[in-house]
């Protein structure tokens, strides 16, 4: 058993715990990041019960003092725990037992749990059950922080009760029980499935926090998931890495994150081909992450330029993925009030990178060393431009996730690059409408992503006409329509790229404060919305590929002098549209636009699995998309 920890309680303190026996205690500290996941196992013909029960008793507490409670700028203290049976899968139909979770444990509070021998946790027809149980980190601004918990399994939960309150003591081994111990570094260091077969890198980057440990679990499951039940020949035989460095430091800037990340890549690639064949490195970045991946890319390119070159040994760069990533910055979709935070120094280095009112510095000198065209500007301008726009153009996929509705702190203007088919958005909501309230199926919709005329509805059922429709406002003055006229693309066959005189209305945006509320007060998950795939609403209504051709001309590149003057915005929207240009005019892009509610910034990525579980359909689509050989096979988006 890996890392199995057993402890002992007094025999006759046990038998005054109605005759109860504890068969697992241990107590950990997690800094911000981290996580413990538990995978417990037992064989029912081994192992005593009390009382004829069939179920065993889980007691988890954070063992941290009360008075932590209210403290949040050194915190929070508390801890994210969810125990999963055997047979779950979020996926299928579960009609199974509840799920058991605690968005929240607070210190000094307790979590009780019951682990059922029943069909849920059977393992196949053995008389094995099996259960996994994860906790999570909830810290999120001190590295040097912990949060400490105790977690005692036993057959009864007067016993658990009891032993919580106890010194530990060594428990002897159990027949029939094991518990295997799987930490943050166990986790996101794992080999690939087959050795000794050619393997590809994906390198997984957190967003503000830089808490990949915690945030970005899912995901990592996910991935491996997908890794699991196909043979040697087919199998994507992938390694999950995340760089846990950046942990505390997002304040210090996008140059600096990326230059530390790149660091790391270059060192693990170095490290990782001394023992395997790897060929294939792809790139998954959650809101900031996407950019900070993206300076991470520039720097290696720079500094070393044959890394992503097959002819010369480097590695095939084949993914690029960001979710509700700020491309072009945020300052044009943010309020004044927090415009000017950021200038004033809120985010520190980096909330000045992203009003994009810094040029960059290091990358700047970097360039100058590297007898590279040693222009200035801000960093995220400088990403997308040569000789890394050359890089960028050699990964097989570059994909976009971004959130239509509820996600004022990545909207959606920057997280989809600017440019977008308006009018085929606009026709989602009037197909809906015309509907009315019946169940639009759209499984038979012809999706051919391949094409800039495909059909931009995913070939998939998408449930009831809420879970996707856009809340459009009525009656919109023209002059609003302005900005989704500059930013609408061409598509072929059609003479007029944008009429005035059509009914179109844009989609609600989506507040910054709203978002920011939603985090504390947005209503978990009902248990039924867990167990049952088809009543989600959560949907991807929009997945098209956008080629270099459907650009339109530039607007501000060459608008008249006095309008520079006349309105303040003007050099950020240049520098914004420049942005747009650099990653669009010489590469395609996919971009996926989805629904989900109402906390859609950290649901996009399923911070926790089942508090942001309205997500699961974005991450399912991202990982069958761009890593599952069998889904990936047939279609023109083929990751090799």
């Amino acid at each position: 058993m890996f890392g199995l920890r057993k402890y002992v309680v007094n025999q006759s303190d046990v038998d005054q715990a109605n005759g109860g026996t504890i068969l697992f205690d241990d107590q950990q500290e997690l800094f911000l990041g981290e996580l413990v996941r538990y995978k417990i196992s037992v064989k029912a013909s081994e192992v005593r019960t009390a009382h004829g029960n069939n179920h065993f008793t889980v007691r988890l507490k954070n063992i941290e003092s009360a008075l932590l409670r209210p403290i949040y700028l050194t915190g929070p203290h508390s801890l994210y725990v969810d125990i999963r049976p055997n047979n779950y899968d979020e996926l299928i139909e579960f009609k199974g037992d509840d799920l058991q979770y605690v968005a929240d444990l607070r210190p000094d509070e307790s979590f009780n749990g019951v682990l059922k021998m029943n069909g849920d946790a059977r393992v196949g027809e053995s008389d094995v059950y099996a259960w996994t149980i994860d906790v999570l980190s909830q810290m999120t601004v001190m590295a040097a922080q912990t949060v400490r918990f105790r977690i005692c399994i036993g057959n009864t939960k007067g016993i658990t009760k009891f032993a919580i309150k106890r010194p530990r003591e060594e428990i002897g081994e159990v027949k029939g029980f094991t518990a295997e111990i799987l930490t943050t570094p166990k986790l996101w260091n794992a080999s690939p499935p087959f050795p000794m077969q050619p393997a590809h890198l994906v390198i997984i980057t957190h967003g503000i926090f830089s808490n990949v440990g915690c945030d970005m679990l899912y995901l990592r499951d996910q991935l491996d998931k997908v890794t699991q039940g196909f043979e040697e020949s087919v199998n994507p035989n992938l390694i999950l890495r995340g760089y846990h460095g950046n942990v505390a430091r997002s304040h210090k800037g996008i140059e600096y994150l990326g230059h530390r990340l790149a660091t790391y890549i270059v060192e693990t690639v170095e490290e990782l081909r001394a023992k395997y064949k790897v060929d294939k490195i792809s790139f998954i970045g959650h809101s900031l992450g996407g950019v900070v991946q993206g300076a991470a890319v520039r720097y290696i390119s720079l500094d070393k330029p044959d890394f992503f070159n097959v002819s010369k040994g480097g590695l095939q760069p084949v993914n690029f993925i960001a979710l509700a990533s700020p491309f072009l910055g945020v300052v044009g979709d943010f309020p004044m009030y927090a415009t000017l935070a950021l200038d004033i120094g809120a985010l520190g280095t980096t909330g000045r990178d992203l009003s994009l009112k810094r040029d960059a510095t290091k990358l700047h000198a970097l360039m100058k060393s590297s007898n590279e065209d040693a222009r200035k500007g801000p960093v995220l301008e400088l990403i997308p431009t040569s000789p890394t726009k050359e890089v960028f153009e050699l990964f097989v996929n570059r994909t976009t996730y971004a959130n239509a509705l509820n996600d004022g702190i990545v909207p959606l203007r920057t997280s989809a690059l600017l440019y977008l088919d308006w009018y085929s958005l606009n026709e989602v909501n009037s197909i809906s409408e015309r509907q009315g309230n019946e169940e639009l199926d759209l499984s038979s919709a012809k999706m051919n992503i391949g094409t800039t005329d495909s059909v931009e509805i995913p070939a998939q059922p998408i449930g009831k006409r809420s879970g996707f429709q856009w809340p459009f406002r009525r009656g919109i003055l023209r002059d609003k329509k302005k900005w989704y006229r500059r930013s609408q693309t061409r598509t072929p066959g059609r003479s007029v790229s944008w009429d005035d005189d059509d009914n179109f209305t844009p989609p609600t945006k989506a507040s910054a404060l709203a978002s920011a509320a939603n985090i504390f007060v947005a209503a978990l998950p009902t248990q039924q919305y867990l167990k049952t795939p088809k009543i989600r609403t959560d949907v991807i209504f929009h997945d098209k590929i956008y080629t270099p051709e459907e650009l339109p001309p530039p607007y501000y590149r060459d608008r008249e002098i006095f309008k520079k003057f006349l309105y303040p915005n003007d050099r950020i929207h240049r520098v914004e549209e420049q942005i747009a240009r650099n990653w669009q005019e010489t590469m395609t892009w996919r971009k996926v636009l989805v629904n989900i509610q109402p906390e859609s910034h950290n649901n996009i990525i399923v911070r926790r699995r089942f508090v942001n579980s309205p997500g699961w359909v974005v991450i399912d689509h991202l990982v069958k998309e761009h890593f599952d050989p069998i889904q990936r096979d047939g279609k023109q988006l083929k990751s090799q």
